[in-house]
């Protein structure tokens, strides 16, 4: 075993003890300042605290020879110790969901009486024995037999929460669910999901989503949703996602912030890390270096990789304190390194500060935190450099203006990220590594990948567009298959539905050797995809499958009205 070797595990070994036992002073001084004054407590803070100082001051010690020499310790420790130790038994949630979001919602007014709750479930049997079991518990239950009908409840009666089938006809629960979490009219419900699949799947559903089994759902859910309800009188909270795989510094962590005012999201390897971020967007992202499996360098280089993280303000938390790991640190696009033992309001403070940068950033785009212009800049050119054969996929809304017009930004905003998360799955399953997609701004957006990989990646995401996007409209507007508003020079004119354009340019049909080339053959392109109706993607004179999933045939026949829409 190599000298670096040794150092990394003997930090890693006493370094995190000693972070949990000052972290844990921390918050239990700040429990007793809430508490009337007892100079028996205080003396004994003390004393706790100047012992905490002398320990760390002895094991910096040691770690200055345990470098060049092996370091053999014995420690007796007392048998009252052993037993203070013993792991404390928690009370067991029903859940299924290990970790569990707290769902930023917009508080609910205090009230003895209990709220409707919306149930979407195909099946009538099922309905019936949910829907009496919820009155018995004293709710009020609304009832949709598909995703499709409880959408429009949703948005018409705004229940404090919804209980979701995930295997629905049509529309899956998992559908469903998208779109409940991005219309700005359901966003803030939380969502239950009720099933009978394995784990394996659930667990590739979004973490803020609440799961409970169906063989659990008549015991245990009047309880859920009660905690839920009560949840909904918090006010909205920063998400913050702890990869570390100590159990004890993990607790200490998740319960100090939870305090604090975050809502926390652990994980204990790397790989349930990554897993956790590439499903949901983080306000902040705290990452041990030394894991269990997958070491915490190569999870922050992978989280810098995705699209979905590329932005994401990663904060490495490590007993490694030498110089050139935070330069490696920072190489690898970490935005802060913090060193354990930290101090409890220092780690506070860094963190608000990373949350205030991430809020003025300028190279993300606000609306989807994806790689702005600068960044789609830098990785076009890169590949000019590298001179490798690339496509740049230019992808615009139609009818996206009208829409916005006549529903407002908020549930434009809902369509934007809406088509920033399918593009990037598409991309992230069906792309290879190191592809990228840029959020240029407002409804436009870049995918950089193989010319070989396009048709792959785009029918995909015409494919799941055109079937989710209309169902941002009202009921009438979706049946008739368009709306009737005003174009640029304010003359009265019928939009279908919005739609997705895709302009490809290829390296393998120009010579291209700067960035503002792509730019003007983009916008060529782009305008030539425009023209056909329905969602298309459009290669430099090859015109790609068009979908055929609208939900009407008058909006598949219509003309795109505006080029520039």
């Amino acid at each position: 075993m190599d000298s670096y070797e040794r150092r990394a595990r003997f930090i890693h070994r006493f370094g995190t003890p000693m972070t949990t036992l000052n972290a844990g002073l921390a918050l239990l001084e700040r429990y007793l300042s809430e508490r009337p004054a007892d100079p028996r407590l205080d003396e004994v803070m003390a004393l706790l605290n100047r012992s905490s100082i002398r320990l760390g001051q002895a094991v910096e010690m040691l770690n200055v020879h345990v470098q060049d020499h092996p370091v053999g310790i014995q420690v007796v420790v007392p048998e009252a110790l052993l037993i203070a130790q013993q792991p404390i038994a928690m009370p067991q949630h029903p859940i299924t969901q290990a970790q569990r979001v707290q769902t930023p919602l917009v508080p609910l007014p205090a009230s003895d009486e209990k709220p409707c709750i919306l149930l979407i479930e195909d099946s009538a049997t099922y309905r019936a024995i949910m829907s009496a079991r919820l009155s018995q518990a004293g709710y009020s239950v609304l009832l949709a037999p598909d995703g499709l009908v409880g959408l429009d409840i949703a948005r018409e009666k705004q229940p404090a929460v919804i209980i979701l089938d995930l295997m629905l006809p049509h529309l899956t629960g998992e559908q469903v669910a998208f779109v409940l979490g991005e219309d700005p009219e359901t966003k803030l419900i939380p969502i239950v999901i009720y099933t009978s699949l394995e784990t394996v799947h659930i667990n590739r559903l979004d973490p803020r989503l609440h799961i409970i089994r169906k063989d659990e759902a008549l015991d245990h859910l009047p309880a859920l949703l009660d905690e839920l309800i009560e949840a909904r009188r918090r006010p909205v909270q920063p998400e913050l996602l702890i990869i570390e795989d100590d159990p004890e510094l993990q607790a200490v962590l998740s319960t100090g912030l939870s305090a604090a005012g975050y809502a926390i999201t652990a994980a204990s390897t790397g790989e349930e890390g990554l897993r956790l971020a590439g499903r949901q967007s983080f306000d902040l992202i705290m990452l041990d270096l030394m894991l269990p499996d997958v070491d915490g360098w190569t999870v922050l280089r992978l989280l810098r990789e995705r699209n979905q993280t590329v932005t994401t303000p990663t904060m490495l938390v490590s007993a490694l304190d030498h110089a050139s790991e935070k330069v490696r640190g920072f190489q690898l696009g970490a935005d802060d390194y913090v060193t354990k033992p930290f101090d409890w309001n220092e780690l506070l403070a860094r963190i608000n500060a990373s949350l205030r940068r991430r809020e003025i950033e300028g190279s993300a785009n606000p609306t989807t935190m994806l790689p702005g212009n600068k960044a789609i800049e830098r990785a076009i050119m890169a590949r000019v450099e590298a001179d490798v054969p690339f496509a740049v996929a230019y992808c615009d809304l139609d009818n996206f203006k009208a829409y916005n017009d006549m529903y407002g930004f908020l549930k434009g905003d809902a369509i934007i990220h809406q088509t920033a998360r399918i593009i990037t799955a598409a991309v992230e399953r069906y792309g290879s590594p190191g592809d990228f997609v840029g959020h240029i701004g407002g409804d436009d957006f870049v995918i950089i990948t193989h010319p070989d990989l396009i048709p792959t990646i785009c029918q995909p995401i015409i494919d799941e567009f055109d079937q989710l996007a209309p169902l941002y409209y009202d009921v009438e507007t979706r049946q008739r298959g368009f709306i009737n508003q005003f174009d640029r020079e304010g003359n009265p004119k019928v939009f279908p539905l919005v739609s997705i354009s895709i302009g490809v340019v290829s390296s393998n049909n120009h010579r291209i050797t700067h960035f503002a080339e792509v730019g003007d053959l983009a916008a060529d392109v782009k305008k030539q995809a425009k023209a056909y109706p329905g969602s298309v993607y459009f290669i430099e004179g090859e015109v790609g499958i068009q979908s055929a999933t609208a939900l009407s045939d008058y909006a598949q026949l219509m003309p795109k009205s505006d080029p520039q829409a």
